[in-house]
């Protein structure tokens, strides 16, 4: 199985413990080819249940989560981009790199975490759901990024995260009409420890 779907996988045994307050990880599965089964379908004007995103329910306990969130998943380095010169021709390929401060620094036209945000949001946005992007970078541990919004309407819920959670707040400027989109990132297993007993209603708040 590819990286991406063992990250995947592991990320539905996360969801789990993280639902079921450890008791179980068989709550969650990956949706039928992490989602493009959601996408042909949605092409053709067809809609498929629970399909969207890459994350879905095996269990009734997963079905309210699913319900309120569109979850992506992303592991591994950006890769590769290809640079070519005016007549088409290969010039150098470099790395694309995962980190969060490229929204600010970087000089790539379209940096990676925007996006895996517009791939996330897209699909979210079709059938009216949450966008939740949980990604890894390799040897590093699961984060989890949401709309600043939904961070702040949390927050309204269960208070401001620890003060030992560690946060990052990131803009991201899209192309459709001009508009910006924060981010609020932390480790996963912060998340989790910020919100341990979640609460399928509190949780779809807008």
């Amino acid at each position: 199985m590819a990286k991406g779907g063992n990250f995947e996988n592991e990320v539905c045994r996360l969801l789990s413990r993280w639902v079921s307050q450890g008791e179980r990880d068989d709550i969650f599965t990956r949706s039928d080819a992490s989602g493009a089964r959601f996408t042909a379908r949605r092409k053709s004007g067809k809609d498929t249940a629970y399909q969207s995103g890459d994350i879905t329910f095996s269990d009734p306990l997963g079905e309210p989560l699913i319900r309120i969130w569109s979850i992506e998943t992303k592991t591994g380095y950006g890769g590769k981009k290809k640079i070519k010169d005016t007549e088409g021709n290969l010039v150098k390929k470099i790395n694309e790199r995962w980190d969060v401060l490229d929204a600010i620094d970087s000089q790539q036209k379209e940096t990676v975490l925007q996006r895996m945000w517009e791939q996330c949001k897209r699909d979210a946005s079709a059938v009216l759901k949450e966008p939740v992007l949980i990604f890894r970078r390799n040897r590093r541990s699961p984060c989890i990024a949401i709309r600043e919004d939904y961070y702040a309407s949390l927050v309204d819920i269960y208070g401001y995260p620890p003060m030992k959670i560690n946060m990052v707040s990131v803009s991201l400027s899209f192309t459709v009409n001009e508009t910006k989109t924060s981010l609020v990132v932390m480790a996963l297993k912060d998340f989790f420890s910020w919100i341990p007993e979640p609460t399928f209603c509190e949780l779809s708040c807008k």
